[in-house]
């Protein structure tokens, strides 16, 4: 009976959400502008370590995850560690990782059965907030309203979409085999001590169907 009260706390039943719950970034033309100054004054707007206060809805198919986040990380060494609870205060997970790794010091057991959790979550976290910044070496293009980068990154390769006031980083997307895999869209920058954090987020897993939407409570 308590593993049932329990998973019942964990797991919220509800519509998927087609909607986008934040506002668009306004297009403006673009001009002259210079796709690699787009890239160093946007690499020089970021924190180099941050750590963040989130709430977090997990959505796939017809069945909607809620929780609130804590997340410490190190975008240089690419060093992360996050511990989350519901919305009753049940602590859910603890995690620790790098680039190539993900530690568990601990998950609640009935998540276990959602599959393999820390490894879903560290590459969920590392698409969102590690390489965000295209090489020097990525092939840039224009159009009217946006600077787009490419580069290959393992066996497939990433673009990164420029766009709005500031022209800040607005999408990345992931493709292998020129199909879409992944995309993460950043909406709603805000300056704090004098960095910029994307106030939401929204990860799309096209692979296996579920969606990520993470909105911004406090920058520590």
């Amino acid at each position: 009976m308590r593993r049932l009260i329990l998973f019942g706390l964990i797991i919220l039943t509800s519509a998927g959400c087609s909607t986008v719950p934040f506002p668009r970034a306004s297009y403006i033309p673009l001009d002259s502008a210079d796709p690699q100054l787009v890239r160093k004054e946007f690499a020089a707007s970021l924190p180099d370590r941050f750590q963040l206060i989130n709430s977090i809805v997990f959505q796939y198919k017809w069945q909607s995850f809620s929780a609130l986040g804590y997340i410490d990380a190190n975008r240089e060494l690419k060093t992360f560690a996050v511990s989350c609870l519901n919305p009753v205060g049940i602590k859910l997970f603890e995690l620790s990782g790098d680039k190539d790794s993900v530690r568990t010091n601990f998950v609640l057991k009935e998540l276990l059965r959602r599959g393999d959790l820390p490894r879903v979550i560290g590459e969920d976290i590392r698409r969102i907030y590690f390489d965000i910044v295209p090489s020097p070496e990525a092939k840039a293009q224009k159009d009217r309203y946006r600077v787009i980068f490419r580069e290959p990154v393992g066996s497939g390769a990433i673009q990164y979409i420029f766009a709005g006031t500031g022209l800040k980083l607005i999408e990345k997307r992931y493709y292998e085999k020129n199909r879409l895999l992944w995309s993460v869209f950043y909406y709603q920058y805000r300056r704090d001590h004098g960095k910029f954090y994307p106030a939401g987020i929204i990860l799309k897993n096209y692979r296996f169907g579920y969606n990520l939407i993470v909105r911004l409570k406090e920058v520590r």
